[in-house]
């Protein structure tokens, strides 16, 4: 009885040493991880922001069916639209994005999009 008692203890110390290195070896390699993270995070994201002439809008409808067209292109952001100056207003990503795509976008909806030009900001 002594001796299987005295495997059994043996035998949880052991899964004990290996259940311990195991945390500590992924709280290592959690650590290391962390150290790398900022580096990516330091990439700068180059954004561009235009002017576009649309003609063809009409209403409040057709003003925010343009920006909901040219907000929904992946890489494109800060999307403002004037129904009145009959412009539309972004900040995209070249590197996602070709300004054109979203010219094409909104002449698909059934608007004049006009050349874009960059805004200084």
């Amino acid at each position: 009885m002594l001796t299987k008692k005295s495997t059994f203890m043996k035998l949880s110390m052991s899964c004990i040493m290996i259940i311990a290195l195991a945390i500590s070896s992924c709280a290592q390699q959690q650590k290391k991880e962390e150290k790398t993270t900022p580096k990516e995070q330091t990439k700068t994201v180059v954004m561009q922001k235009v002017k576009m002439p649309v003609d063809g809008m009409t209403c409040s409808a057709c003003q925010s069916n343009v920006k909901k067209t040219i907000k929904s292109i992946d890489g494109v952001s800060d999307v403002e639209v004037s129904l009145e100056k009959r412009f539309a207003y972004f900040t995209y990503d070249p590197k996602k994005v070709k300004v054109e795509n979203v010219q094409k976008a909104v002449n698909e909806k059934g608007y004049a999009a006009g050349k874009p030009q960059e805004v200084k900001q």
